[in-house]
């Protein structure tokens, strides 16, 4: 029973409303971004393009989600071996975080704050592009690829 409700919260969290309004930050060489409207697909491959040196990392999220308590976010970090991708949806005092990995195994390969990614959590840029861009039209997790859910509250 508990599995099935997270696979739906986790569709439910992929899924963009028509009027949501995304912004983006990053740090890239060290120097940070600041927060930016994502423009459109084409736009977000741009940004995530820019995190191309180890430690370099992305935030995706609803814009103004610190004031509405609600609302969905991604983070992308690369890790010199690859990057880590994580997927989330804020519901007021709930988060439903889930860190992508590739294949059905990835939904058991664990997903603990300030640990590293599993092997299996190591995704390459053009697997980080492919997941952002169906989480931004709402397109839901691409075939091929699971992920493993951590609630905060």
């Amino acid at each position: 029973m508990l599995k099935i409700e997270v696979d739906s919260q986790l569709e439910l969290m992929l899924r963009v409303q028509p009027e949501e309004s995304l912004e983006w930050q990053a740090q890239v060489d060290g120097a940070y971004t600041g927060w930016h409207d994502v423009e459109s697909s084409d736009h977000l491959v741009g940004v995530v393009k820019m995190i191309d040196d180890d430690g370099d990392w992305l935030t995706v999220q609803t814009k103004g989600l610190e004031q509405l308590g609600m609302g969905r976010y991604a983070q992308a970090m690369n890790t010199g071996t690859g990057y880590q991708l994580e997927v989330a949806r804020a519901d007021g005092g709930t988060t439903y975080n889930w860190r992508i990995g590739l294949g059905a195994a990835a939904d058991d390969a664990g997903n603990e704050p300030y640990a590293g990614a599993t092997r299996l959590q190591e995704l390459s840029l053009a697997a980080v592009i492919e997941v952002l861009v169906s989480w931004l039209l709402g397109q839901g997790l691409p075939q091929g690829y699971g992920a493993a859910l951590r609630i905060y509250r």
